[in-house]
């Protein structure tokens, strides 16, 4: 907040959004006669600011285009609709230039600083406009699907109160009705009103759309525009069985906090932890068919909405995700798990069973679980292959990590020389290459990562290709194994897991495309146990990308895409562009925070520093923002919502989310 006292005790307050450099260039106009200038940071963060400040007056010409110089180039880089919404039209600069001006530094910071309930009134208020846009559109739906809407209540309140608190009153989407059951005891209500519904649809030969039902709990309370936006996904999706959106906290003051916004569909992260909550709709139908209620009885109302959803994602149509705050949940919803994950375990060793998946599931904490997949008896052979240059201590000790400290025993090292010179090192090389199942390759070309590794993989004997950096350092014996079995399961094309810094905090947590401008890691600098931001980083979950310091992958898949790409990404992102096209090849992209190890980033190759470099450097970065473009302002594992010019999980100074009323 920039604060200018005025003559005559006036206070005029600015906004000053922080970019990532720190360096703020800002233009502002005030009166004349200022006494005094106060710069400060965010009243809700502890934080020391190191500040200082330079104050030079422009002339009117010199203020305009320098408006004009920031403005126009952010324009031309947000995407049409996001333009739009915002209000951000090429006639805006010329007829307001200062809006537009002050559009594009919002766009430019991407961070927002105030209390989230001033983010959500700003963003997501539902304006007079909005619901002229939505009538207009519903009058225009042919069979609009119809929700059942179920409020559980512990106490039996009346009907009117409970649907007023629920915010059912002020939907604009008309179709739907209401009932308030008794918490105690609704299962079995439920079962059997979706018998009747299922039979209701068969006998059905009308217009009308069909059934979906929401399990509300009291005290929470749907957005105005939830049950259109719910139906507008629905009826563009015919063939979805449950739509999810992002929720937030109604607070013990009665204000929203705590937004939960949350990753489109994760098969991973659903068996480790009921990501998405109370805040889901899903196809009214008879559930005896796919879902054991009967067992399911025993569980808590969060356990038993846990245990429908992993039955719902079995039938093998994806979940979709709305990325707007539709629910808002009761503070006193939001308690802690009292099992302690315990009952979470079990519905997810329940499930699994079920499917005639073997794992052992065992309890992690509040409402989490860690699913050990069974390895097969023929253990598959792991091509273990670490590029090095000199760096002996570093590779002597990943080495020797990797040899005593291992469980998983079918594995092969091949240990690739790119020109190492130093006498102590190969030395060291000599005499590894002794060893049963070490190999050592030369590679005397410049450096090249991708090359170096493609070379090596063409030569490993294994199925199962791991590549690892020579600066890493295992942590628990069971890395490995943990990582094979992931990566053994259906549909998984790569497997990452989490390194840490030497001080033991958390280096990579998965990787995300476009927060950051390009790649990023998550997570980054929280202690190794910090559960990250929604219990993610305790949590196996399906991501983006994950970092070749530490990634497993199969040989065929591997060679089938063509390896890491040599030409446009010899050092930088290779990675991140392996990974993304294991996603496009149909295969998923998992992260898992059991298989654990140190890394000690880029000692052996050091930092981008000479001209050649950081030009090398930029045409990576270039070629990743040309090529994945359509990633860039939405990652499927990194919410719109949040901050996409630093993945901090903060939330976005202007979400790239589009409204479903919107005309664009």
């Amino acid at each position: 907040m920039l604060s200018f006292k005025l003559h005559g005790g006036r206070v005029v307050d600015l906004d000053i959004l922080i970019p990532r450099s720190g360096r703020i260039l800002e233009i502002v106009s005030v009166p004349d006669g200022i006494e005094a200038v106060k710069l400060q940071g965010p009243s809700d963060k502890e934080q020391v600011l190191d500040l200082s400040i330079e104050l030079r007056r422009l002339t009117w010409i010199e203020y305009r285009l320098r408006q004009l110089r920031r403005a126009v180039p952010v324009f031309f880089r947000q995407p049409v609709e996001r333009r739009l919404r915002a209000g951000f039209r090429v006639r805006t600069l010329i007829t307001d230039l200062d809006y537009a001006y002050g559009v594009a530094c919002r766009f430019r910071a991407n961070a927002y600083m105030r209390s989230y309930a001033d983010w959500y009134a700003e963003f997501y208020r539902i304006a007079p406009e909005d619901r002229q846009a939505m009538r207009r559109r519903l009058a225009k739906w042919s069979s609009p699907p119809r929700f059942q809407i179920i409020l559980l209540t512990r106490e039996g309140r009346e009907h009117g109160s409970e649907l007023y608190n629920a915010g059912l009153d002020r939907q604009i989407y008309p179709h739907f009705t209401a009932e308030v059951w008794r918490e105690n005891g609704w299962l079995p209500r439920l079962v059997s009103a979706s018998r009747s519904a299922d039979a209701i649809e068969s006998d059905s030969s009308g217009p009308s759309g069909e059934q979906w039902l929401i399990i509300l709990r009291e005290g929470n309370r749907l957005a105005e525009a939830a049950l259109y936006w719910l139906a507008h996904v629905i009826d563009r999706n015919q063939r979805v069985n449950v739509v999810y959106a992002d929720h937030d906290v109604i607070g013990v003051d009665g204000r929203l906090c705590d937004p939960v916004f949350k990753p489109d569909w994760s098969p991973e992260l659903l068996l480790g932890t009921n990501y998405m909550g109370d805040a889901f709709a899903c196809r009214l139908r008879d559930v005896a068919g796919f879902w054991d209620s009967i067992r399911a009885q025993r569980y808590s109302v969060n356990g038993i909405l846990h245990s429908l959803l992993l039955a719902l994602a079995a039938e093998g149509k994806e979940p979709l995700h709305v990325p707007a705050p539709l629910w808002h949940i009761r503070h006193d919803n939001c308690l802690a798990d009292p099992t302690d994950g315990e009952e979470t375990r079990e519905i997810v060793q329940t499930h699994l069973a079920a499917q005639g998946v073997a794992a052992n599931v065992a309890a992690m904490g509040q409402y989490r679980c860690r699913v050990s997949y069974a390895l097969p008896d023929a253990r598959p052979l792991v091509s273990i292959i670490i590029p090095t240059r000199d760096g002996l201590q570093h590779l002597q000790r990943c080495i020797e990590s990797l040899v005593t400290l291992t469980s998983y025993e079918r594995y092969e090292i091949i240990v690739v020389d790119n020109q190492s010179v130093d006498p102590n090192t190969l030395s060291y090389l000599g005499e590894i290459a002794r060893s049963p199942n070490v190999r050592l390759l030369p590679f005397d070309e410049p450096f090249n990562y991708s090359k170096i590794n493609n070379y090596a993989v063409a030569q490993a004997n294994g199925e199962l290709i791991c590549l690892l950096n020579n600066d890493t350092e295992v942590i628990t014996p069971d890395w490995l194994g943990e990582m094979v079995s992931r990566l053994l399961q259906e549909g998984v094309g790569a497997v990452g897991a989490k390194l840490l810094y030497g001080n033991g905090t958390v280096q990579h947590g998965g990787d995300t495309v476009g927060p950051g401008g390009c790649a990023n890691h998550l997570h980054s600098g929280i202690g190794r146990d910090d559960p990250g931001y929604c219990g993610r980083a305790l949590v196996a979950q399906d991501l983006s990308a994950v970092t070749a310091a530490c990634l497993l992958t199969k040989k065929s898949v591997y060679q089938a895409l063509g390896g890491l790409n040599e030409v446009q990404l010899t050092v930088a992102f290779n990675d991140v562009d392996y990974c993304l096209r294991v996603r496009d090849a149909g295969y998923r992209v998992v992260w898992t925070p059991h298989a654990l190890l140190y890394h000690h980033e880029s000692v052996t190759r050091g930092k981008d520093t000479n001209p050649e470099q950081i030009a090398r450097a930029r045409a990576e970065v270039e070629y990743m923002r040309t090529r994945w473009a359509h990633l860039m302002h939405h990652d499927p594992f990194y919410n719109p919502n949040l901050n996409y010019q630093h993945p901090d999980f903060g939330l976005s100074g202007m979400p790239n989310v589009r409204f479903p009323w919107s005309v664009v």
